[in-house]
């Protein structure tokens, strides 16, 4: 049976946010699962003593070039946040929660994540925003808030970060292939061909 296409991401990354669907569509196309492990970045590079490159001026004013010109490419609306780097721990224990029972509803609950942050401009550090999420509709906010604040989120959070040191992972979105790794969502089109063309050895 094929490996799964693994893919790292953070709710506060753009590039995660563009990587998403068009990861989602691959897989598909191509007979693979998608497994979707959000982060934080930020806790990845504590770990691993990595400064936040975007406190240097150069590679900040490129960024915000870039995600806007990245959003035109991919076809999807984005706005840039306000403020521009946030934790998005309360969107991973969430996500991790949820999908502990639910693991087919990842990839719907994590677009609308994303769509909610980059999309429409909404904080997704507030409880209640992450609560007023439409594939969460069935669910009272007091349940939302328990998940949030849960140990099943946050551990399983904890152990995603652990495993994307492991994996030495330099940034989202990150993915993985059959033991190869790929960085970014401009791998996208390397990835489609090594799909296409499997590695024999």
């Amino acid at each position: 049976m094929p490996g799964a296409l693994r893919l790292y991401l953070d709710f506060a990354s753009p590039y995660s946010y563009f990587a998403l669907r068009p990861l989602a569509r691959l897989a598909e196309e191509h007979g693979r699962a998608l497994e979707l492990r959000p982060i934080l970045l930020w806790a990845v590079f504590k770990q691993q003593g990595v400064v936040n490159p975007l406190e240097k001026p150069a590679r900040r004013r490129y960024f915000l070039e870039d995600v806007i010109r990245s959003a035109e490419f991919f076809g999807l609306p984005f706005r840039i946040p306000e403020p521009l780097q946030i934790s998005a721990h309360l969107a991973g224990r969430l996500y991790h929660a949820w999908t502990a029972t639910r693991p087919q509803d990842g990839l719907r609950l994590a677009s609308e994540i994303f769509e909610a942050f980059f999309a429409k401009g909404e904080e997704i550090t507030d409880p209640a925003v992450l609560a007023a999420l439409p594939c969460l509709a069935d669910e009272t906010p007091e349940t939302v808030r328990a998940m949030i604040d849960g140990s099943e989120g946050r551990q399983r959070l904890g152990e995603a970060v652990d495993e994307a040191c492991a994996a030495n992972i330099i940034g989202v979105p990150f993915m993985t292939l059959d033991g190869e790794s790929f960085f970014g969502a401009d791998r996208l089109p390397q990835i489609a061909w090594r799909l296409q063309h499997p590695r024999t050895a």
